[in-house]
């Protein structure tokens, strides 16, 4: 298919890109650290991210992109030197090839828009990551799912049967060596046990308007007051 075409090239043209993805107290010197680190190491930085909490005591995040010859060959060694850094300015941190694709899990139940605008970006090269399955507790998307020839699996989930269906969803997860969940109006709540085992890797594509318009029938809620604006919301579950 064309877009798997994409896919390949796209990685082939990332072969010597990486990320680094850090957190940790804010404090000077950080980003000055980790420029020189780079640069001794023939490295260009080629887009970067930056966001503090408050920069008196609060927490700094930064995600920094950059191309690095043979950097495959390198990774390790860059990784080791590093860890000089991280452990001074009590880092929290990952460095990961660009090229390498996260596999992702999406989560969908009866409506399928969030689903398909997901579908469409990766088709069309917007959003590159390897989709690896899709799961829901609904029949309603396994047409559109593996038309594209991705994996669905229909596992009914109620408050009844949650304990079960978030196991078998878990043996999935795992045997599919998912890095990231993408729920896509996924109308389910997950059980803190089922977070946990994938903490910081839970995106949420919230169907309503926060802050302006929480709860039940956002959108006609909208309507009704005369909004203009459309939004999606995106969260990351920790809880």
């Amino acid at each position: 298919m064309e877009f798997q075409q994409q896919l390949k090239q796209y990685q082939e043209n990332q072969e010597n890109r990486g990320r680094l993805l850090i957190s940790c107290p804010d404090q000077p010197g950080i980003i000055a650290a980790i420029s020189e680190f780079l640069y001794k190491f023939n490295a260009n930085i080629i887009d970067s991210n930056q966001h503090s909490t408050n920069p008196e005591g609060g927490t700094f995040f930064i995600r920094i992109e950059f191309e690095c010859p043979d950097l495959v060959a390198k990774k390790e060694h860059l990784q080791s030197r590093f860890q000089s850094i991280a452990d001074k300015f009590s880092m929290n941190w990952d460095l990961s090839l660009v090229h390498e694709l996260k596999r992702t899990a999406i989560f969908v139940s009866k409506q399928l828009h969030c689903l398909r605008e997901l579908l469409w970006e990766w088709q069309t090269g917007d959003m590159m990551t390897d989709i690896a399955l899709v799961v829901s507790n609904h029949e309603d998307a396994r047409t559109t799912v593996e038309s594209l020839d991705i994996p669905f699996y229909y596992i009914p989930a109620t408050k009844e049967n949650r304990e079960e269906a978030e196991k078998r969803q878990l043996q999935l997860l795992e045997e599919y060596q998912i890095d990231l969940i993408v729920l896509a109006r996924y109308m389910q709540i997950l059980t803190p046990d089922f977070v946990k085992a994938y903490e910081h890797r839970i995106i949420n594509i919230h169907h309503s308007f926060l802050p302006a318009f929480v709860g039940a029938k956002p959108y006609e809620r909208a309507y009704q007051r005369g909004g203009k604006i459309n939004r999606r919301n995106l969260t990351l579950c920790n809880q």
